[in-house]
């Protein structure tokens, strides 16, 4: 429920020149979770949607329900906005405390770790810090009920350190860079931790007719340098990865339609949660492997206080099973619907369906069937 109708005006206050202002909301979230093909353990997996940790199994499998109920979407963010020397200089930072999960548990206090969002400086046309990547169009957010608000098989998902700037509707960025690396033959993917160039993303945001429209490239480097280790040659290998993300909203009266197409090669860390990896290192070779994925996201409006979206989404990589295997995934489709009401402007109850099936190329497969019940106020 990442994205809200009603609007909500967080608190501010003035401290000398500066602005401050602070707000957030308090989630609270209740699903049901059956997947067809075996156990899940208790993880991010049960708190939302990752496409790439559905278990698969090729009829083999024996179905298993989970009831997860948790806070950790709850959001606390602090900004300041001042005027200097004819400039004007800002602060955002932010954080909530879905990943970090500390040394609470389920048994007795449920807590956990807060964890960084978002925290960077804007000077004039300049961002510096941790935000959303330049290559995510966060106007074709969908309003759903699951934390990543966008259908996580089919879209854009990065936050990570940068330099932006804005020209108008352009935007140029140098952002943090890192190779998601499969072994040749398959088996656990790693990040290289050798990045030596930062990706570049070029972003133009434009409007036709009522439409909203965002046109983003990503250039990158993939690369890996492996020392020798015993009987293990040394590895050391670059390639180049890149593509393309054509997103937007739509309004159709009182509705709107949001959608987002992404392909390339090199993508895996930028799509889907890392449901596939950027390349495969075999035979001492680092390989792109290639990935496509999009979504539509309908939004309806029943009343003035109840509303609905509809997504639909896939995923599609094109491995090369002579060097990644057939335990890959090989695609991921979902759809999802939800029912929301807001009896006042800060104050969203809701209930959200939600059907995945993930498949890899060996040919065995799996789904995913959530109901999820959500309170969010925002402050």
């Amino acid at each position: 429920m990442a994205a809200a109708a009603p609007a909500a005006k967080p608190g501010e206050t003035k401290i000398g020149d500066t602005k401050l202002t602070w707000g957030g909301y308090v989630k609270a979230d209740a699903m049901y979770s059956r997947f067809s093909e075996g156990e899940v353990a208790q993880s991010t997996s049960r708190d939302f949607y990752v496409p790439g940790t559905i278990p698969v199994s090729t009829g083999t499998g024996e179905s298993r329900d989970f009831f997860d109920a948790h806070a950790k979407e709850t959001r606390l963010f602090l900004k300041t906005e001042t005027a200097l020397d004819g400039h004007k200089l800002g602060t955002h930072v932010e954080f909530d405390f879905i990943v970090s999960q500390g040394t609470g548990n389920e048994l007795v206090t449920n807590a956990y770790n807060p964890g960084l969002r978002r925290a960077f400086l804007t000077y004039d046309n300049w961002l510096i810090g941790q935000e959303w990547s330049t290559f995510q169009n966060m106007g074709a957010l969908p309003e759903t009920l699951d934390f990543v608000a966008f259908p996580s098989d089919g879209t854009v998902f990065m936050r990570q350190p940068q330099a932006r700037y804005t020209l108008g509707n352009f935007q140029l960025a140098l952002e943090n860079t890192e190779t998601s690396v499969l072994p040749g033959g398959g088996g656990t993917v790693a990040g290289s931790g050798d990045g030596r160039i930062p990706d570049a993303v070029a972003r133009y945001n434009f409007k036709l007719g009522a439409a909203e429209l965002s046109l983003a490239g990503l250039l990158r480097q993939l690369h890996v340098d492996n020392p020798a280790a015993g009987a293990v040659a040394a590895v050391s290998d670059s390639s180049t990865g890149g593509g393309v993300s054509f997103s937007g909203r739509i309004p159709l009266g009182k509705d709107d339609l949001k959608f987002m197409l992404t392909s390339g090669e090199g993508l895996g860390r930028y799509l889907a949660l890392g449901t596939s990896a950027d390349a495969v290192l075999a035979n001492g070779e680092l390989s792109s492997i290639g990935i496509t994925a999009g979504y539509l996201a309908y939004k309806h409006q029943w009343t003035p206080t109840l509303r609905s979206t509809f997504t639909a989404s896939t995923f599609q990589a094109d491995n090369d099973i002579a060097l990644t295997g057939g335990a890959v995934t090989k695609s991921v489709t979902s759809f999802s619907g939800n029912l929301l009401y807001s009896p006042v402007a800060k104050l969203t109850f809701g209930v959200e369906y939600r059907h995945a099936s993930r498949e890899i190329e060996s040919g065995a497969d799996g789904a995913l069937d959530r109901l999820q019940f959500s309170t969010k106020y925002l402050f």
